[in-house]
């Protein structure tokens, strides 16, 4: 996909902003980083959102995410 966007701003929206994903990403409910390990790598705790017809519930997931 072509994105008309600069690689710092997704950046920073994907990264930096990862707690506001449930504002724009239907599929997760909840983002939480729980612990920074040095400037590009964090621990975070993910919610998703259920399916349609709740098929598939919530799921919990951990996450280490390293940029």
């Amino acid at each position: 996909v072509m994105l008309e966007q600069k690689t710092d701003y997704l950046y920073e929206e994907l990264v930096d902003n990862m707690e506001q994903m449930g504002e724009w990403n239907p599929n997760v409910k909840q983002i939480k980083v729980l612990q920074k390990i040095g400037e590009d790598t964090m621990i975070t705790h993910e919610v998703s959102a259920e399916t349609a017809g709740n098929v598939v519930g919530p799921r919990d997931f951990v996450s280490v995410r390293c940029a």
